[in-house]
């Protein structure tokens, strides 16, 4: 099932989202893709990042609206569809599974509403939720279904804002969902962590067989990280520190002792949020058949920071799980035949609004 938490007030002919735009809107800026089909071969035709001023957002909350529409106005501009779907923040999501009789198969909708307010902290009347049956078979009377949960007034706000910029949203789709849709190969294995890492927060997704069971979200990002290497004088300006992510520089000549020390710090707080989300994981499923072999099969990267020299490295050192970076050129679309212009350190950097993008096209 897909999670179209727009459905209620908003529902476009299948054919308008196969021409919709990508569009995330993070604290710092707002991300956007455009795809553009020739029946020969899909190219990104539209793809880049604007900044809002800062304060206008936080955490998934809208503190400036005008100041968030300005930048949209500039977007659209650079659109060809006035279509587009959103991410909404995994702040503002909740997601959680429930134990529930497979008698209720027929009726599940209803079943589930009496396990919302028993979940999150809303009350079902504010809330839009969807659901994935994650496993059928759990036992011989129980499936166990996977809860998106989000609430009305997140999802009216965020109308709001595409409204004022005559956008016009197709769906709206939980953050960590999009990430599992985009860096998630059909050559990758069933079981993983995600990381991605976007401009002053940091998303964990859990991926089990297939469907996002955990997921959270911590306060440290690329902005810490830009910071912190501009403080120890490695860069003489902030703008040259681009050229290190996309650069191909070794572990041992990029940092200097100062900088590495500082960067340590950031990189043990990622490597302590995945080891406790590994092994909540393994705690869970273990004993499941959905995770027979009890263990993360791998941990993907993703966002701009992800290439840092040492980080994949330091993640590995206690959870001894293969630490790779998102191909998500390779995995966007299964078609035989797909050109994209741009470089895979810049596909990292997009992968949310990218995954947005092509949702269609993987259908």
């Amino acid at each position: 099932m897909k999670n179209n938490f727009l459905k209620k007030i908003f529902h476009a002919p299948d054919y308008l989202s196969l021409s919709a735009a990508g569009i995330e809107i993070c604290n710092k800026s707002i991300k956007y893709t455009e795809f553009i089909d020739d029946n020969r071969e899909i190219l990104i035709k539209s793809i880049g990042e604007l900044p809002i001023l800062a304060g206008s957002m936080k955490e998934g909350n809208i503190l400036n609206r005008d100041n968030i529409v300005d930048t949209l106005n500039s977007i659209k501009k650079k659109l060809s569809y006035d279509f587009m779907k959103a991410s909404i923040p995994e702040e503002k999501t909740y997601i959680f599974d429930v134990q529930i009789s497979k008698a209720a198969k027929n009726n599940l909708r209803e079943a589930l509403s009496y396990k919302i307010e028993e979940n999150v902290p809303l009350k079902l009347e504010e809330s839009y939720f969807e659901y994935e049956i994650v496993d059928e078979d759990f036992n011989q009377s129980d499936m166990i279904v996977n809860v998106s949960v989000i609430s009305k007034r997140v999802i009216a706000d965020y109308t709001e804002l595409f409204e004022l910029s005559d956008l016009f949203p197709v769906s709206f789709e939980v953050e960590s969902k999009v990430l599992a849709k985009s860096v998630i190969g059909e050559q990758d294995k069933k079981n993983v962590i995600i990381l991605n890492i976007k401009d002053d927060s940091t998303i964990l997704a859990c991926v089990i067989n297939g469907f996002v069971r955990v997921s959270s979200s911590i306060s440290i990002g690329e902005n810490n990280i830009v910071e912190t290497l501009f403080k120890t004088n490695l860069f003489k300006e902030k703008k040259d520190i681009n050229k290190f992510f996309q650069s191909d520089f070794s572990f041992e000549t990029v940092y200097t002792k100062e900088s590495y020390l500082s960067l340590i710090n950031i990189f043990s707080i990622y490597k302590d949020e995945v080891e406790k989300v590994n092994e909540y994981i393994v705690n869970k499923f273990s004993n499941t058949k959905l995770f027979s072999d009890g263990k993360i099969d791998k941990i993907i990267l993703c966002g701009k920071c992800s290439t840092l020299p040492g980080l994949a490295k330091h993640i590995n050192q206690n959870i001894r799980t293969e630490v790779v970076l998102a191909n998500i050129m390779n995995n966007i679309c299964n078609i035989e035949k797909c050109t994209y212009n741009i470089t895979f350190q810049e596909a990292l950097n997009f992968v949310t609004p990218i995954g947005l993008a092509t949702t269609a096209n993987k259908q």
